[in-house]
């Protein structure tokens, strides 16, 4: 009877059970206390030793390591002479553009602390009621605080104005 070609579920099944008999073996060697991989005796001359171990060998289409380093190597030399060479090419681009605000957008500003803006706004209002300070210099009219104003008003009166008891 010819062997059917074998299909790739069936030969990943095989590929497994080798593995899995590779394992069950490797772990009844050690279960019963022996290495794993044993060096064979060493051979005298004219004995040949019947249980030798078979040469151990590598897969011939691995890249080897010594390109491989120096093209990484390579590659990172090449990137930090990169960096220097840009840096030489554009001395003027490193310090980054000034991104501060040069005008005031215009409003409506949107308020974002009310309670300071009322606190700052009052203590305006207050200083401008409890301080001197000139209106109009050249007509020589000057603002007195409102205390002094009020006081004033009390000793001299509205012109004009009918007095309390009259």
């Amino acid at each position: 009877m010819p062997e059917r070609p074998l299909t790739r579920t069936r030969q990943r099944r095989r590929r497994i059970a080798a593995a899995a008999t590779l394992v069950a073996f490797a772990a009844w060697r050690v279960l019963r206390g022996q290495r794993i991989y044993t060096r064979p005796p060493p051979m005298h001359a004219g004995h040949r030793h019947e249980h030798a171990t078979p040469v151990t060998d590598y897969e011939r289409s691995d890249w080897p390591i010594g390109p491989v380093a120096t093209v990484y190597a390579g590659i990172v030399a090449l990137l930090v002479v990169c960096c220097f060479v840009l840096i030489a090419a554009y001395p003027t681009s490193l310090p980054d553009v000034d991104r501060s605000l040069r005008i005031e957008p215009p409003g409506p500003r949107l308020q974002t602390n009310a309670a300071g803006d009322l606190a700052r706004f009052r203590a305006d209002e207050q200083k401008r009621l409890d301080t001197y300070y000139w209106v109009d210099r050249q007509k020589g009219t000057v603002h007195i605080p409102i205390d002094e104003a009020m006081k004033k008003l009390v000793e001299t009166g509205i012109p004009d104005f009918p007095r309390a008891g009259q």
